[in-house]
């Protein structure tokens, strides 16, 4: 049997668990795209939509739009900045920090029956080489 390739492989498990992320976390108003968001605005309150952008891997007007349907439904607020008016930030609101435990127990669902079925050995080899990657691609980018 052919393996496919990493990168396909990567993307089926990325878009598998936005997927369950939707299908789990829609009765909180929180889409699975928008999951990621929450937690990284309640780390960090008051980054930029850049750096934001930067955290995620992903374009800064995938971030725009998230961010603003995430603010229409109350989970964030936006503001100018003080010392940079180009840059906006992000700070988390009472609302998302009342989801944040939702989202987590949703990630660690997804990731428990993932990984059903493998060893603990093979859980940390596995979390270990794809973390190594990450690294990896960062430095490349």
């Amino acid at each position: 049997m052919e393996k496919q390739h990493l990168m396909r492989n990567i993307n089926t498990i990325s878009r598998c668990a936005a997927l369950y992320r939707d299908e789990h976390l829609r009765h909180i108003g929180i889409s699975g795209w928008q999951a990621p968001y929450i937690p990284q605005v309640i780390r960090h309150p008051g980054m930029t939509q850049d750096e934001l952008a930067a955290r995620l891997h992903v374009n800064k007007s995938n971030v725009t739009r998230q961010l603003t349907t995430l603010e229409d439904n109350g989970f964030v607020l936006r503001k100018r900045s003080e010392t940079d008016r180009r840059s906006v930030e992000v700070y988390p609101t009472d609302k998302a920090r009342e989801v944040e435990p939702e989202i987590h127990r949703v990630y660690s669902e997804w990731r428990e029956q993932l990984f059903s079925g493998m060893s603990e050995e093979e859980r940390d080899l596995l979390e270990d080489v794809l973390e190594r990657l990450s690294r990896r691609a960062e430095e490349i980018r």
